[in-house]
């Protein structure tokens, strides 16, 4: 048996963590407008309103609380998951995005074929929010395991103080670079610091563009387009699947 190449998972094209931040913000918005405030990619935003419920004694907490467990628990048996395959010198990155892929797929089927969702209390509801965490617990991972020197993709606070960061250092190193006689090191220290804006800035606006296109299906469309997230990570499972053959 070939062995999977190693480095290839840690080395995607930039448009790869890009269609992740926009499943991230496209399943967020699906997940808050159907499933009543559940935050499935932003689990930072359940914590605030699993704090918020639990004052105003609100029981829609339950669902929140259990989403951000299977968070955890997504995370944690992906890491699992990732050890093993790369044992088995295997294609990590194509059956890290399959396991998401059939994550969201789930949550898709439950939304659409189940009985309707009333509220937040609602334990169909419930349950089909625990696969969507699921699903985002799982490429929080693999963006962070897989794919070396990406920033996260799903959660956006910790990149937008990177967006910050390196928009400070990239005016630096242009300030350097012109005052400098354009050395071959400065030029080098521009463009990377350039290069980690781009990547950066793209991946938040990838989660912006994400989440607007999920609220706009959502509205026009209903639950129908669920399946447009299961499709793109679907996609780049094949993708990455072709790539290390």
């Amino acid at each position: 048996m070939r062995k999977a190449e190693p480095d290839r998972d840690d080395k995607p094209p930039l448009a790869v963590p890009v269609l992740l931040s926009f499943v991230a913000g496209y399943v967020d918005s699906y997940t808050y407008l159907a499933l009543f405030g559940l935050f499935a990619a932003q689990v930072t935003g359940s914590f605030v309103i699993a704090g918020a419920e639990f004052v105003t004694s609100d029981y829609g907490i339950a669902g929140k609380l259990l989403a951000i467990i299977a968070f955890i628990a997504a995370a944690a048996i992906t890491t699992a998951l990732i050890m093993l395959v790369r044992q088995a010198g295997r294609a990590t990155l194509a059956h890290m995005l399959a396991l998401e892929a059939a994550l969201l797929a789930i949550f898709a089927v439950m939304i659409l074929f189940g009985p309707s969702i009333k509220d937040a209390r609602d334990w169909h509801g419930i349950a089909a929010g625990l696969f969507a965490a699921g699903a985002m617990g799982a490429q929080s991972v693999l963006v962070r395991l897989l794919m070396k020197g990406m920033p996260q993709t799903n959660v956006m606070t910790g990149n937008m103080t990177q967006l910050g960061i390196a928009l400070t250092e990239l005016l630096f190193a242009r300030r350097r670079l012109k005052r400098s006689d354009h050395s071959a090191a400065d030029i080098a220290e521009f463009a990377k610091v350039r290069g980690q804006l781009v990547i950066v800035l793209s991946i938040a606006l990838g989660f912006l563009f994400g989440a607007a296109i999920g609220a706009t299906a959502f509205a026009t469309t209903g639950l129908r387009g669920a399946p447009v997230a299961v499709a793109i990570v679907a996609g780049l499972a094949v993708w990455a699947r072709e790539r290390a053959a």
